[in-house]
């Protein structure tokens, strides 16, 4: 096994299918809930249809999967993870959910890893921030701000 370098970063990969997984940075995972309880938000999109109640706060549930395939996506096993993200530097933290298809596990990334986005969905480049190669599939990193903002409709 490789030494790590400083500069090495750590990550989550996150399973949000069967076929596909993204990154989010280590710190950005606050917590994980298995079996979550979601309750169902009328008029919404099939992708982020509904919502979990996380520490008196209602959040967005958003399943990036459905959004990548365009419609809802069968999962034999459904984890919630609370994610953290700033809009802009030292503003508070506000938080999302992603639905996921298993545990996150932890990755060492380093800049060598660094990739192109795949072309695969086409919905990748409003969704992710960057990519990196792991073993030989391209591991998108999100771009959380995005993701639970308006902007990426």
């Amino acid at each position: 096994m490789a030494e790590a370098s400083p500069w090495d970063s750590s990550a989550w990969i996150l399973a949000l299918d069967g076929q596909r997984s993204a990154a989010v940075g280590e710190r950005e995972l606050v917590h994980l809930i298995e079996t979550p309880t979601l309750l169902e938000v009328p008029c919404t999109p099939a992708y982020c249809r509904q919502a979990l109640v996380w520490n008196d706060a209602v959040l967005p549930a958003m399943d990036l999967a459905a959004w990548l395939h365009g419609q809802p996506v069968q999962r034999w096993r459904t984890l919630a993870g609370v994610f953290a993200y700033q809009t802009r530097p030292r503003a508070m933290p506000q938080y999302g959910v992603l639905l996921l298809a298993g545990i996150p596990v932890r990755a060492r990334v380093a800049d060598e890893q660094a990739c192109e986005l795949p072309k695969k969905p086409g919905k990748w480049r409003k969704a992710a921030i960057s990519c990196f190669q792991q073993g030989d599939r391209p591991i998108p990193i999100l771009d959380l701000p995005r993701i639970f903002g308006s902007s990426l409709l």
